[in-house]
């Protein structure tokens, strides 16, 4: 999926958002561009620091023993079991499967996680649309539906994208 393509699709998607904004009162267009500003800082924010964050497991050399040929045959590690499912009853299964999941191997997870929650860059994105979001209410000028479509043109954009991309 290319980045490129899907930037374009958010940018266009925009620019027909402003257009359309011209025809509405004014408070519709601040609203509609003040979200989808704080969207893009979020999603971008967000992409950075796991960007980051794999980049850091990967110096470390904490990755999956699975090999490329292993992920593109069995993307979802269905066929890693030794023996077959069928043999074993469904409360041997629910109980290995639980055994997984120890509470050591979540909060292990979530120390590895955490730098990419707690990123500064993330978190300010993430304060500029609380801000935007409270400046619009007290100068009452605020616009449920044009912020929620300026905040929906990101994803919206991004989907369009990765499927044009992937045709």
């Amino acid at each position: 999926m290319s980045i490129k393509k899907i930037l374009i699709f958010i940018v266009v998607l925009d620019l027909l958002l402003v257009i359309y904004g011209f025809f509405k009162p004014s408070n519709w267009l601040l609203n509609s561009q003040l979200a989808f500003i704080c969207s893009l800082f979020v999603t971008l924010a967000s992409f950075l620091s796991y960007k980051r964050m794999i980049q850091n497991r990967l110096e470390v050399g904490d990755v999956d023993s699975r090999d490329l040929i292993d992920e593109m045959d069995d993307r979802f590690d269905l066929y890693d079991e030794k023996e077959e499912i069928e043999h074993k009853d469904l409360k041997a299964i629910i109980k290995e499967e639980r055994s997984k999941f120890t509470p050591k191997k979540s909060v292990e997870n979530l120390t590895k996680s955490i730098r990419g929650l707690l990123n500064p860059l993330r978190l300010l994105s993430y304060l500029s649309l609380f801000v935007s979001f409270m400046y619009l209410i007290n100068s009452h000028s605020f616009d449920v539906g044009a912020y929620l479509i300026g905040l929906a043109v990101v994803p919206i954009g991004t989907l369009l994208g990765s499927i044009y991309s992937s045709m």
